[in-house]
């Protein structure tokens, strides 16, 4: 379901979709008054902070601060799309869902792509049989025993196992109307080629005598297979080849599994291999992923963004496994994650590491685990010995663009602080170094394109508002009382007591203070132009978190004429103060927040201000 489906049916599903219903088939809720209370699913805790409020079919947890409706709450806990949450609750609650009329060449598309899904399905039952119920799978067997995979993973993984024949799937599968060809295509098969190259002399099996580790979709459906040898054949590991649907840079192994232990644990466990995923899973470690045979590419990076922004990357102990880590922690750092290296020392992989040191060792040195900073230091100065000043001046010069790239000042310091201990050097002269390489900053003092961020609106230059400068701090403080009458005013609004053209009308489109209020202003407002009423569905995860805390939050509305009024004169008696700067700083923060056009109004203010004279 990849096309827009009409207002009116999304907001038929949801009143047909009773959020305490939905929500009890994953948490145990306990009434509470006109609430219902539970044990957050999205976070680990003792005392229930998870609240269904359903009169308003909204839940919340004071722990964490999901919230949302009952899409977001499936969307988090399947980790489903809105066309995926609509499509199963539709289902569910015998809504009809209208069918998007396609073009000849979507028909055809959509009908290889369900038999693609089909073809890796049947693959998967196949090597599943093997290795749980027939004689020639006894291999598979013996090797994940001896690797210590218990029945219960062999089945929540779907591992299978490849007997040592040429054509044992192409044979089984024939027998379901499968042709050669199309396993071939899917990258199930091999097209066997005379000497030359060029004629076909029929088909063999891809895996031989090989365990097969299933990769999953998001969805929990397979979409290719990974072939690790049990004797000393070449290649060691063999991965399904990329096919118009699967590229293997754009999954990760286990996610299918792990988003939801990331959640809990709030940081994502990146390992190398199909086993170390098993074994740290198995174990209790339900974070773990890996990439699929590859280095981790920049696409692995943002799939884990969904869920994170903390990766502690847990790689072999040997030499490529420290390079790969490296790597990885270069593409995971550009990518905005916090990046802690796992050092694993008495066990070459993670899961050895739990087989022979054990569970409770291994979170120990979780705790242990090194910024990556700090990691690559350590490397270098065990490759690299540094004891003259060049020798320092080099090192801090390889560290430098990692250190740039940290956005949090405090953080920063702290990796110049830690440098100019271990280097013996002044924080000043770690600083000043590390400062000289920062390419960006030079560039950006050569550069003149406009930016509202750099354009010069301060009261000392009201006279050259076209003049480029630095950006302003985009810090807000807000009055407690002015985020107390944004709230109600957005509750007003979602509970349909006062008009949006009302608000509109009496403030405009920009008061308001809070970039994240202004984007559900904005979302509001959207569907007011659609000519509809309620509350925004398919928003960010912010936003819905944003929507619930609002509606679950005790406040009287039962005057909401007289609420408004106070609204509106506590907006307006702050707004008479508001100075350039204040307005300059708003409007760094709307841009940022990627409202262009809130910016650009506030922008017009602060000229026509600075016009009259106003400091």
């Amino acid at each position: 379901m990849d096309y827009r489906i009409p207002e009116d049916i999304v907001e038929d599903i949801r009143i047909h979709s009773d959020i305490v219903e939905n929500i009890s088939e994953y948490v145990s809720l306990q009434r509470k008054g006109k609430n219902y209370l539970g044990l957050c699913p999205f976070h680990s805790e003792k005392t229930p902070s998870f609240t269904v409020t359903p009169d308003k079919q909204m839940f919340y947890c004071f722990g964490c601060h999901a919230g949302g409706n009952v899409f977001s709450f499936l969307m988090k806990k399947e980790n489903w799309s809105f066309p995926e949450t609509l499509e199963h609750l539709a289902h569910k609650y015998g809504i009809m869902l209208p069918e998007k009329e396609l073009s000849p060449r979507e028909k055809e598309h959509q009908a290889h792509k369900h038999r693609w899904e089909e073809l890796n399905e049947l693959a998967t039952l196949y090597y599943h049989d093997i290795l749980m119920n027939r004689p020639e799978g006894e291999p598979g067997r013996q090797y994940f025993a001896k690797r210590g995979v218990g029945p219960q993973t062999l089945k929540a993984f779907r591992l299978g196992y490849a007997p040592d024949r040429w054509e044992g799937l192409l044979e089984t599968l024939a027998s379901r109307g499968v042709r050669p060809e199309e396993l071939a295509e899917a990258g199930l098969a091999i097209e066997k080629k005379n000497t030359e190259g060029n004629v076909n002399r029929g088909y063999y099996d891809r895996f031989r005598n090989r365990v097969i580790f299933t990769i999953l979709d998001s969805r929990q459906k397979p979409i290719a297979f990974g072939g690790r040898v049990l004797d000393d054949s070449l290649p060691k590991y063999l991965n399904s080849p990329e096919t118009t649907f699967f590229s293997k840079g754009h999954h990760l192994y286990g996610m299918d599994k792990a988003y939801q232990g990331i959640r809990e644990f709030e940081f994502a466990l990146l390992a190398e291999g199909y086993m170390d995923v098993i074994a740290l899973q198995q174990a209790g470690f339900t974070n773990a992923v890996a990439s699929l045979g590859t280095a981790l590419t920049k696409d692995q990076a943002r799939l884990l963004r969904r869920y994170t922004r903390r990766i502690v990357v847990a790689y072999d102990s040997d030499q490529p496994g420290v390079q790969a880590a490296l790597r990885a922690g270069e593409i995971l750092g550009e990518a905005g994650f916090r990046v802690d290296i796992l050092s694993l020392n008495g066990a070459k992989d993670p899961d050895e590491y739990l087989k022979t040191i054990g569970n409770e060792k291994f979170k120990e040195a979780l705790l242990q685990a090194k910024p990556y900073i700090e990691f690559k230091y350590q490397i270098y100065a065990q490759e690299h010995p540094v004891s003259s000043a060049p020798e320092k001046k080099e090192l801090v010069g390889e560290l430098a663009e990692d250190i740039l790239k940290v956005t949090s000042p405090v953080e920063r310091e702290g990796y110049e602080r830690f440098l100019s201990l271990e280097l013996g050097l002044t924080l000043e002269s770690i600083h000043l170094e590390i400062e000289s390489k920062d390419k960006n900053k030079r560039k950006n003092q050569r550069k003149s394109e406009y930016s509202l961020a750099n354009q010069d609106i301060s009261v000392k230059n009201r006279d050259n508002i076209n003049r480029y400068v630095n950006p302003v701090p985009s810090a807000i403080t807000v009055p407690n009382g002015v985020l107390r009458a944004e709230r109600i005013l957005l509750r007003l609004l979602l509970e349909q007591l006062v008009p949006f053209d009302q608000i509109k009308a009496e403030l405009g489109n920009n008061f308001w203070k809070l970039p994240i209020h202004q984007q559900l202003f904005n979302a509001i407002g959207e569907i007011h132009l659609q000519n509809r009423t309620g509350i925004p569905n398919n928003v960010s995860e912010e936003l819905q978190s944003l929507i619930a805390n609002i509606m679950v939050e005790e406040t009287d509305v039962s005057h909401p004429e007289k609420l408004f009024q106070d609204c509106l004169h506590q907006i307006r008696s702050v707004q008479s103060e508001e100075t350039v700067e204040e307005l300059q700083t708003r409007m760094v923060a709307l841009e940022k927040s990627g409202d262009v056009a809130g910016a650009m109004a506030l922008l017009k203010e602060i000229g026509e201000r600075l016009k009259s004279g106003e400091k």
